[in-house]
């Protein structure tokens, strides 16, 4: 069970404030302070950072500096946890779209931080070495405008899915137009037969996300290697949205191991009103999605 994130405010700039898009508690309370400098030239721009569990993938930390306020600044991040390892992504908007564009039209740059162990400063060296990061989709059960790069509206069951990947991850967003469980597969081979089945329910605020398997035409069963990375979801305005985070490949025998670039059979389903796992689908349908190449 998953339960949705809502935004905890744990940044502070020395010269101006930033906006916290999420925050997610790991453990022991740590604080890092990023210290930029030399970012003259980009005073007044916006730039976004996120936090990565380097182990998990998970990712722990995402903010907004609406302006960066001079050529000098400091962001606090935390909670992060003793002895984890983290990566942490950060880019520039360039040309002040909102959004990202990969380098020389923002400035994205990408580091790791091995075993940390206690809160402190770490200086952010801003140098002329950049990195197409590839900055994801942010999984909060929330489908902003633009936030993936492809999206497609099923027309016989009315769910509408967003997809995003590198060479690493997948990322999904459905939006079904009820209140019941809403449900994805990949990789078909006849029916239900043979397809990595995510399915998900919100009740009273709380996302419910189970990986399953299609064991036969018409029969699916619980994974026991559960393999969602990172999961939200809301209901609201009789609808339900839910976003998670998969390995393409996770090395479970009941999933399917997705390339970049491929084209992959998908599943659609969904129920009007019940959250229940066990209640048939409402409509159903298959339609296929092709994942990018990946960086």
């Amino acid at each position: 069970m998953v339960q949705k994130k809502t935004c905890a405010a744990v940044c502070a700039l020395a010269a101006a404030c930033a906006l916290v898009l999420g925050v997610v508690a790991m453990g022991a309370a740590v604080t890092l302070t990023f210290e930029f400098t030399d970012l003259d030239p980009h005073a007044g721009q916006t730039m976004f950072l996120r936090v990565v569990d380097a182990a998990t993938f998970v990712e722990v930390a995402r903010l907004r500096v609406p302006e960066i306020p001079a050529g000098a600044f400091q962001i606090d991040v935390s909670p992060l946890e003793t002895g984890a390892s983290y990566q942490v992504d950060y880019f520039i908007d360039g040309n002040g779209n909102g959004a990202y564009d990969a380098p020389p039209t923002d400035e994205a740059r990408r580091f790791f931080l091995s075993d940390v162990q206690a809160s402190g400063a770490i200086n952010v060296v801003h140098d002329a070495t950049l990195t197409d990061i590839d900055w994801p989709p942010f999984i909060d059960g929330v489908v902003s405008p633009g936030e993936y790069r492809h999206t497609m509206t099923d027309p016989v069951t009315g769910i509408s899915v967003f997809w995003q990947n590198d060479g690493t991850l997948l990322h999904i967003g459905l939006v079904s137009p009820g209140t019941g469980w809403v449900g994805i597969g990949f990789g078909p081979v006849d029916l239900m037969q043979g397809a990595d089945i995510l399915i998900a329910a919100v009740s009273d605020g709380v996302l419910t996300i189970q990986d399953q398997f299609g064991v036969a035409q018409t029969v699916h069963r619980l994974d026991s290697q559960g393999n969602v990375i990172q999961a939200a979801g809301i209901e609201a305005d009789g609808a339900t949205t839910v976003e998670f985070s998969l390995f393409l490949a996770s090395g479970d025998p009941a999933d399917n191991a997705l390339v970049p670039g491929q084209t992959v059979g998908v599943i659609l389903a969904l129920h009007t009103n019940s959250d229940s796992f066990t209640s048939r689908h409402t409509a159903r349908s298959t339609t296929a999605i092709t994942l990018d190449e990946g960086v």
